[in-house]
């Protein structure tokens, strides 16, 4: 992202604090402008979700005040208040390379056509000719009988030159087939990071939302492992009516292992750069205390 691609997001918010009759939110907003004309180029990203993130928030009715301090000597970036109700809001720009999922070669495809109801994510050489497509599938397809989710298989030549890898992500109502990140375990890591020193900003005993911006809609999946953990079989369980198998979570992720308290709401974006002005995806978000993503 470059100066020329912030210019129509320099305008808008320009054109808001115009008529910003809110006196937080017109600071922040002339905040926002003077950092984003001084930002490096390495820092622009950053700046960029921060006053994308912030924009939404006034469009939604809140008034939004700007680097909030908290008793711990850190900052809030962003202290949103709407009817009465306060929010601290931490936006994390996740510094990954955008992914586009390849398609899916049809000679695996085929042999992945039926299985275990389960999200399955792979990978594959894509120098591998129909025959070596059709055996790696043929791996595949004995693997899905018998693996449990959360397991991988890694499939590799004589040399031990790796031809491809299937990894059982979760459980589902119907076998459904993914991509895998190349970086993933990379980008995981990153997540993490993000999320661990969002932790360390929030405001004690007040309500506090992650909001993590990234590049690519697949990591909205990685932040939700980050929070809650990879899905693991659960012997400790008892299987919901119909099956054999207890499904759960492990105890690595952020909110797993029982930290961040105080941060009971996460969100992901997903930075868009087409067209004229810069903007976030519709979004996803986790409260603390449901299971699954909502819409943001």
């Amino acid at each position: 992202m470059n100066a020329q691609q912030v210019a129509p997001l320099l305008v808008e918010l320009r054109r808001r604090a115009r008529g910003c009759r809110d006196r937080a939110s017109f600071d922040t907003l002339q905040r926002l402008i003077q950092r984003l004309e001084r930002a490096m180029p390495d820092r622009l990203p950053s700046v960029v979700a921060e006053a994308l993130v912030a924009r939404r928030a006034m469009i939604a009715g809140c008034s939004v005040e700007a680097e909030t301090p908290t008793p711990t000597g850190r900052t809030c970036d962003f202290r949103l208040t709407r009817a009465g109700e306060v929010l601290h809001v931490h936006v994390k720009r996740l510094d990954a390379p955008p992914f586009e999922a390849p398609a899916i070669p049809a000679t695996l495809r085929r042999c992945l056509r039926q299985g275990r109801p389960a999200r399955v994510e792979i990978r594959w050489d894509p120098e591998l000719n129909a025959l070596g497509l059709r055996r790696l599938g043929h791996a595949f397809e004995a693997f899905l009988r018998d693996g449990e989710v959360g397991e991988t298989i890694c499939v590799r030549d004589a040399a031990q030159r790796e031809l491809g890898a299937l990894r059982i992500d979760r459980p589902a109502e119907r076998l459904s087939v993914r991509v895998e990140r190349p970086d993933r375990e990379a980008v995981l890591a990153r997540i993490d990071r993000l999320l661990e020193r969002a932790a360390q900003q929030c405001m004690p005993g007040k309500a506090n939302a992650i909001a993590v911006v990234g590049t690519s809609d697949c990591d909205a999946d990685l932040l939700d492992q980050a929070l809650l953990g990879a899905f693991i079989a659960r012997w400790d369980r008892i299987p919901r009516r119909g099956e054999r198998q207890a499904y759960g979570r492990d105890d690595a992720g952020l909110w797993s292992r029982g930290l961040a308290r105080d941060a009971g709401i996460a969100c992901f974006f997903t930075l868009r750069e087409n067209g004229r002005l810069p903007a976030l995806s519709g979004g996803e978000m986790w409260l603390r205390d449901r299971p699954a993503p909502l819409p943001a």
